[in-house]
């Protein structure tokens, strides 16, 4: 099960940022059919006729949105391609380190705890997630064999660090940042985004639970490209050490 969060308006702008508008239309639509197909099902999971209808109306405040500003539609356009090149290489970076750390934390309890600790879930967890498994590595580096490149790790992390804070950063962070023209249409990007994952969780759950007969990749994301994330991944199992 997926650990629940709240989202502020900056860290719905900071998920939205993530995605072309125009992506998130269309999987709008997506969601909408299935939705109105299965209504009845997904009801019992928790997504209703009021959930969707207000979800509609979001939709079509997005969609007056977009109409309205598309010089912001195409700016967010032109730059996706550099955002997902840094979120990609942000959760290769996280990849190997994780890989590198399990090794030990088989018989260090230690480095299993605040290994798990510091996995991210999700792309706005990456930086934290960085800087964190960065402190593991340089705690743990003696014990790795002198052949795993973890100094070369450690030498990438603060440019890595460095360049996923213009996409994903903190509060303080943010406030550094310039003030674009997109902000509104990135937060409902990001407000439509959550709810649409909340909704195809829901169908898949309705699927496993037998209500919906339907391949569970019909409650996926087909539209928009996805950072690696470990929600579901197994944890490392924190052996005590002996």
């Amino acid at each position: 099960m997926k650990i629940r969060r709240t989202y502020t308006a900056l860290e719905k702008r900071l998920l939205g940022k993530r995605y072309s508008s125009r992506a998130i239309a269309a999987q709008v639509q997506d969601a909408l059919l299935l939705w109105r197909l299965f209504l009845a099902q997904l009801t019992e999971f928790g997504h209703g006729p009021d959930e969707l209808g207000s979800f509609e109306a979001e939709a079509d405040a997005h969609q007056a949105l977009m109409g309205g500003r598309a010089d912001g539609v195409a700016q967010k356009t032109l730059t996706l391609a550099e955002r997902d090149a840094l979120i990609h290489d942000g959760w290769v970076w996280v990849q190997k380190v994780v890989a590198t750390l399990s090794i030990p934390a088989r018989t260090d309890a230690d480095c299993a705890t605040r290994l798990n600790a510091a996995m991210p879930v999700e792309d706005l967890d990456l930086g934290t997630a960085i800087d964190a498994l960065a402190g593991i590595l340089k705690d743990k580096m003696a014990g790795l064999s002198p052949a795993i490149p973890a100094q070369a790790r450690l030498d990438e992390a603060p440019a890595l660090r460095q360049s996923l804070a213009g996409i994903f950063s903190t509060a303080k962070d943010a406030k550094q940042l310039p003030v674009v023209d997109t902000a509104e249409l990135d937060e409902r990007d990001g407000e439509l985004y959550i709810r649409m994952r909340d909704l195809y969780e829901a169908g898949r759950a309705a699927i496993r639970a037998g209500l919906i007969d339907r391949p569970l990749a019909n409650f996926r994301f087909t539209h928009l490209r996805h950072g690696r994330t470990r929600a579901n991944d197994p944890a490392v199992d924190p052996t005590p050490a002996q």
